[in-house]
């Protein structure tokens, strides 16, 4: 069994979509639909409507970068156990920015003007990831059939403030993934995320960023770490998907925040 694959292809220049829309035989590499979009807003509302699982963006974009985008959708894909993978597109052979490409978990990062064949071996590549990440959850619904209840054993919940929420708080400044957070308390991904929900009120995704966002306010009180360090110190590869979280947290910048610490 096969799932539906479907492609979001993110780029400021219009042209640079349509030549990827026109110049692949997506329906050949196993993708059953292409959508176009401008900038990482149009993205957002076009995976708010369409179950997207691949994703081409250019990092150079008006507003909030690729790399913000692409740091902000791994993240919650990784958090939420969906099935996404992320490519860059760029026209500039930055180490700096392929480094930050591997740091939010992209499949691979290529150089404009794309050659086609070496495009066709990084999407089939994505593609096969995609299908064996589908077929192995799959497995796991029909191998653990308990993940889909409602209600859970209270020896079982207790696994969450017995392991998840200690390993969480260890490890919430590291790349972490739902898939590795269930391996470790011996729990399918899926059953640990509804478990975890049940038992705190809130998504494994929402803790993580709770965990990193009150860490980040001892940071901006204690050292003087500008922004980028301090994304990195949390685990984020982008300093802009970080100041953006922190508004969104606690209806201030963080240069707001160190402003209002020190009076």
């Amino acid at each position: 069994m096969e799932m539906e694959i479907k492609a979001l292809l993110v780029d400021d220049e219009e042209q640079c979509v349509k030549t990827l829309q026109d110049g692949i035989d997506w329906k050949v590499l196993g993708v059953a639909e292409t959508f176009g979009a401008y900038n990482a807003v149009q993205a957002r509302e076009i995976m708010k409507e369409e179950m997207i699982s691949l994703i081409l963006c250019d990092i150079e974009m008006p507003g909030e970068s690729g790399l913000e985008f692409i740091s902000s959708v791994r993240e919650k894909a990784d958090l939420n156990d969906e099935n996404i993978e992320c490519i860059i597109l760029t026209c500039y052979p930055d180490y700096k920015f392929m480094r930050k490409a591997m740091q939010i978990g992209c499949s691979d990062y290529l150089i404009k003007p794309l050659d086609t064949d070496e495009m066709t071996a990084v999407l089939e590549k994505a593609v096969e990831k995609i299908q064996k990440k589908f077929q192995k959850d799959e497995k796991e619904k029909k191998l653990f059939p308990d993940a889909m209840k409602t209600s859970f054993p209270e020896g079982q919940q207790n696994i969450i403030d017995g392991k998840v929420i200690p390993y969480i708080q260890e490890h919430f400044s590291e790349t972490l993934t739902v898939t590795e957070i269930a391996d470790y308390a011996a729990l399918n991904a899926q059953y640990m995320m509804r478990l975890f929900k049940k038992r705190t009120g809130i998504s494994v995704l929402e803790y993580v960023t709770n965990c990193r966002m009150e860490k980040a306010k001892e940071l901006l009180r204690n050292t003087d770490w500008n922004n980028e360090i301090v994304s990195e110190k949390l685990g984020y590869a982008s300093s802009g998907y970080f100041i953006k979280l922190f508004k969104k947290t606690f209806s201030m910048t963080p240069r707001e925040f160190r402003k209002a610490s020190d009076l």
